[in-house]
């Protein structure tokens, strides 16, 4: 199991970061779960009538600080989860 972490950020600040992290067995889990994450900010905005969060990403760093992966909340919708 690694440690991942999912902070939220719109590019320029970061919105959420997250001090606990996730322990997954991978990087395909790691990415199901920012996938999954993202299209949850995106129902949240669709059903509050904003459209705020099609600019924020999720950034995926490890346990030793390295960016894994990106994730574009508004393209979520996108992204296969399964990937």
């Amino acid at each position: 199991m690694a440690k991942y972490f999912f902070h939220l950020t719109d590019g320029s600040a970061g919105l959420f970061k997250d001090e606990e992290g996730e322990d997954l067995p991978s990087l395909e889990a790691a990415q199901t779960y920012a996938v999954e994450s993202a299209r949850e900010i995106l129902s949240e905005a669709a059903l509050s009538g904003k459209a705020g969060g099609l600019n924020q990403q999720i950034e995926v760093p490890d346990e030793s600080g390295a960016i894994v992966l990106r994730i574009l909340v508004g393209r979520a919708v996108d992204t296969d989860s399964q990937a």
